[in-house]
């Protein structure tokens, strides 16, 4: 039971949960902790007016504070959504100046190509204005909002499919509407949707595909600056990458061992069937064309349909190939296990300069993160947690929801702890990530955790 009450009330053995500011204002590491002492409570009076209590967790539990009850019921509880959010730390001004240096560069690299090659200067694909976005929701909140949002985009997906097997036109009011709803979600904070992508099953491949796909190439645009209307563009083709598919059969899509080369050639076929089923829809933009058309062409020039190479490639359709590769070799397929974010990614830089640009390769692993949104860690004080938030300043320190305890037995109430705050343990030891976990380690079924 939690409830509010005035910082000049507090008392030893209570349990902070919540406070009426962000944490990372306060000098306080731990995001809840036990009142242990004087100086505590003298803190807390320093930097805030109210907090909220656990009384389950404070000293005794419920039965020990029950004359606060009462009192608590007097006190006009301030509704938590106009509660500031804790946010990813922002980059600093010389931080945001590197940054975007860095972002101009890469695109003047694919521009440059296109300039020297194309008669056609004018084109402003890549010279779109860059935008180094801060989240304006905490992650905690926008979950709520990206599950519907995921929820509505797999009905969706689901209904293409379904159109697309009986030839019927997919109507792209309804495309831009989910599409929309992504890139919204996607500004806000990048963690929550790219959080539930972790959670599905072997058996939604075929349409779970195209929405990591959009996911990821919505994060990925983020990551590298694009404003709004280029992430409506990414995640449109994100989204109809792979439609093409649903015109082949079925028993190739399902097929568990390698192709013949006949089978290969057929299934190369779905890019035209992708770029068919697109061209019937009204007001598509030629950058969407361009991303599906090119999202198997390779750095070497071993990709398909037509063999380009490099930045010839396009810096979209270099970001669709990676994103399109990095979401299959993170997914349970028929024919392969998922592997986790960390080895598709080591498997990616393996490959770059082959298949892949580097430069975008890079870019890609810093916009997913050392420790992936959804990833199963255990700390250094034995606790285990699911990441849930990346820190662009510092990859090795993620945000946690810390869900087991030292002795591996759940919390009651599960809490989150950013290693950017320094968090240390009583010895001083600071406080890390000691490992990364298999998938399932504990029996640990993270949609207990926001999905509830």
């Amino acid at each position: 039971m939690e409830i509010r009450i005035p910082v000049l009330k507090l008392q030893l053995g209570q349990f902070i949960s919540e406070l009426d500011r962000p944490w990372l204002d306060t000098p306080f590491l731990m995001q809840g902790f036990l009142l242990e002492n004087q100086q505590q409570i003298e803190l807390l009076i320093e930097h805030c007016e109210h907090v909220t209590l656990d009384l389950a967790r404070s000293n005794g539990g419920i039965a020990q504070w029950t004359s606060l009850l009462s009192e608590a019921d007097t006190i006009k509880l301030a509704s938590k959504s106009k509660r500031k959010p804790l946010f990813e730390q922002s980059l600093s001004p010389e931080q945001k100046v590197e940054r975007l240096n860095i972002l101009r560069e890469l695109r003047r690299l694919f521009s440059t190509w296109r300039q020297q090659h194309s008669s056609d200067t004018s084109s402003g694909k890549n010279e779109a204005k860059i935008v180094l976005y801060d989240d304006s929701a905490a992650v905690e909140q926008e979950i709520k909002v990206a599950s519907q949002t995921h929820k509505t985009a797999q009905r969706f997906v689901l209904s293409l499919m379904e159109s697309v097997r009986q030839d019927l036109q997919p109507k792209v009011e309804e495309v831009n509407e989910v599409v929309s709803d992504l890139v919204s979600s996607i500004i806000r904070n990048p963690n929550a949707l790219l959080w539930l992508t972790q959670l599905k099953d072997r058996d939604q491949y075929t349409y779970a595909h195209s929405i990591d796909s959009a996911v990821y190439m919505l994060a990925f645009g983020r990551h590298l600056g694009y404003p709004r209307e280029e992430l409506h563009k990414l995640g449109m083709a994100g989204l109809m990458l792979d439609v093409g598919k649903m015109k082949l059969p079925k028993e190739l899509l399902s097929r568990t061992g390698r192709y013949t080369p006949g089978e290969f050639m057929l299934m190369k076929t779905h890019v035209n069937h992708s770029l068919d089923i697109i061209g019937q829809m009204d007001s598509i933009h030629i950058d969407v064309f361009d991303m599906v058309a090119r999202h198997h062409e390779r750095y070497d020039g071993s990709g398909y349909p037509l063999g380009l190479k490099a930045e010839r490639i396009g810096m979209f359709g270099s970001m669709a190939g990676i994103v399109d590769c990095f979401t299959a070799l993170t997914s349970d397929r028929s024919y392969s296990n998922a592997k986790s974010a960390h080895e598709a990614l080591q498997l990616m830089y393996k490959w770059s300069e082959r298949y892949f640009h580097p430069a975008l390769i890079e870019q890609f692993s810093q916009c997913v993160g050392i420790f992936h949104v959804g990833t199963l860690v255990e700390l250094t004080t034995g606790e285990v947690g699911i990441v849930i938030g990346q820190n662009r300043v510092r990859r090795l320190k993620p945000k946690l929801l810390i869900i087991l305890g030292p002795d591996k037995r759940p919390y009651a109430r599960p809490h989150t702890l950013d290693l950017i705050t320094n968090p240390s343990l009583p010895s001083g030891l600071p406080i890390t990530i000691r490992c990364e976990l298999p998938r399932g380690s504990h029996n640990i079924d993270p949609r207990e955790f926001f999905l509830e």
